[in-house]
Order: structure tokens, then C-alpha cells, then sequence
């Protein structure tokens, strides 16, 4: 009976041992699995949170620098702008000297070219024209506080010639008023200068038409010849002697007279001058004889 007591006892007892080292072991694996699980998130959550931290660090400084340099970019581009306007402003005034440089020598050559050493000019510059008629006035810049009077004889030069341009009519503090040759009203005692026979020239009122040189006798058809010179006599004591005015491009009878009537094709383009210069002598108390004719 003991013996089977025994046996019966001895299976048991073993059972339970297992039994109690499952359990234990079960509650060591909890134990560990508890552990583990409550730190790992712990743990990342020091890495994710320090990460974050790391990134917002890194992003902030990237901004700021960002920021920074757009700031010194707007300055670089303003110091840009400044020296770009004072660039451009040395180059107007380069510009403008160098054109005020070459007028002046343009000028002196000029009046080196005058066939009128002992006179004096004063150069001026033609600012306007007539709109209506671009041909029957010229408005220079140069007036009677320098020195401009009524009357005084107008040249310019082209082509290496001194030629008649017209007088002055009008005279202003800065400006002055000049008629061409071309206007109707327009007379100048002339001369032919090869037979130097003497007559009136006078303006047509266009400037396609020739001018015509009125009161030359007859008798000078024999010795007159197409490109012969006109030039002004002084008769008229408005405009001195020997101003080129022009070539012969042709002659007819006067048809109630018994002169000629010369077509002259004057020496100066009028639509291309920019500068004339007026001759400085002393203009008459009276207008002269073409304001009578």
C-alpha cells in the first residue's frame, strides 16, 4: 500500500514542480515583456522628440540665413541701381561735352572759311522755321543781348562757300527772327561777278523756284554763260560786297523792259543749315530799298 502511495505521490509531485517553474518563468517573461515594452516608447521617444528638435533647429537657421541673404541681395541691388543712374549720368554729360567739343570746332572752322576776315560774326543756332511756310523765316538763338541788330546780313557756310542766307528782321533779348533770300519780299542789290554788271535780286517764295535777278541789261546776254557767279554789290548798304549768292541757271527777257531777267540757283541749301552767322556792321537808320520796291 505505501509503495503505490509512494507512486501515486511521486508522478504528482513532479507535475506541480513543473508546473510552479512554468509560472515562474511565465511571470520572469512578463516581467521582462512589461519592462520592455514600457521603456521602448520611452526610448523613442527621446530619439523622435531630440530628431524633431534637430530638424526645427536646422530649418530656423536655414530661414534665417535665407532671410539674410535676401536682405543683402535688395542692398546689392540698390548700390547696383545708385551706380547704374551715376553711370549713366557721366555718360550724358561725356555726350554732351563731346558734342559741345566738336560744335565749337565746326565753328572755328567755319569762320575760318569767311571771306570777311575784318568783320565781325556772331554764329547762332537755328532753333525754329515758319510751319506754315518752313522757308519764309528762321528763328535763331542769338538776340539783341548778344549783339544782334536789325538789318545785319545772315551767311552761312556750305561746300567750303560763304553764301547769303537773308538779314535779320526781328530782334528779341535771346532770340532773333531771320527772312531768307527765298521770301518774296526779300531784295539785295547784286552783281554778276565776271562782267559786274549791277541789278536787284529778289526771292520767288519757294524754295524749289530760282531767285531772280532783276534789271540786268540786255547787252550782257552775249557775254552771259550758265554757272557764272552772282554776289551781292553793297549798293543796297545793307549787305557788304561780294557775299556769294548764287549761280546763273538761266536768263530771259523782261517782257515789258529791256533787261534781263536772270535765274539764279542760290549757294546755300536752306533746308540743311544748323548754324549762320550774322556780320556785325552798322545797320542803316532807313530799311533799305527793297522795303520800297
Amino acid at each position: 500500500m505505501k509503495i503505490g502511495s509512494q507512486q501515486t505521490h511521486g508522478p504528482a509531485r513532479v507535475m506541480h514542480k513543473k508546473a510552479g517553474i512554468c509560472m515562474m518563468l511565465s511571470i520572469i517573461v512578463l516581467f521582462i515583456s512589461t519592462k520592455t515594452i514600457v521603456k521602448v516608447p520611452s526610448f523613442f521617444k527621446g530619439y523622435v522628440i531630440g530628431g524633431i528638435q534637430k530638424s526645427l533647429s536646422a530649418i530656423g537657421s536655414f530661414f534665417t540665413g535665407t532671410v539674410g541673404a535676401v536682405s543683402e541681395l535688395r542692398k546689392i541691388e540698390k548700390d547696383y541701381e545708385a551706380l547704374l543712374e551715376k553711370t549713366q549720368d557721366y555718360e550724358l554729360k561725356v555726350r554732351d561735352y563731346t558734342a559741345l567739343r566738336e560744335e565749337n570746332q565746326r565753328l572755328k572752322e567755319l569762320l575760318g572759311l569767311s571771306t570777311l576776315p575784318d568783320a565781325k560774326k556772331i554764329a547762332a543756332h537755328v532753333i525754329a522755321r515758319d510751319p506754315t511756310n518752313m522757308y519764309s523765316s528762321l528763328v535763331i538763338d542769338k538776340g539783341y543781348i548778344n549783339g544782334i541788330r536789325k538789318y545785319m546780313p545772315v551767311v552761312a557756310y556750305q561746300n567750303g562757300i560763304e553764301g547769303l542766307v537773308g538779314k535779320v528782321i526781328e530782334v528779341k533779348a535771346s532770340t532773333s527772327i531771320l527772312q531768307p533770300f527765298y521770301d518774296q519780299r526779300f531784295f539785295a542789290a547784286a552783281r554778276l561777278a565776271k562782267t559786274r554788271a549791277e541789278g536787284m535780286l529778289n526771292g520767288q517764295g519757294f524754295r524749289d523756284v530760282p531767285l531772280n535777278l532783276l534789271y540786268i541789261p540786255k547787252s550782257e546776254m552775249e557775254q552771259l554763260k550758265q554757272g557764272d557767279i552772282v554776289v551781292t554789290s553793297g549798293l543796297d548798304e545793307i549787305f557788304p560786297p561780294e557775299i556769294i549768292i548764287g549761280r546763273v541757271e538761266g536768263w530771259r527777257l523782261n517782257e515789258f523792259s529791256s533787261s534781263l531777267v536772270i535765274s539764279v540757283q542760290p549757294a546755300v541749301d536752306l533746308s540743311r543749315i544748323e548754324y549762320v552767322f550774322a556780320i556785325d556792321i552798322q545797320a542803316p537808320s532807313h530799311p533799305g530799298k527793297e522795303a520800297i520796291q
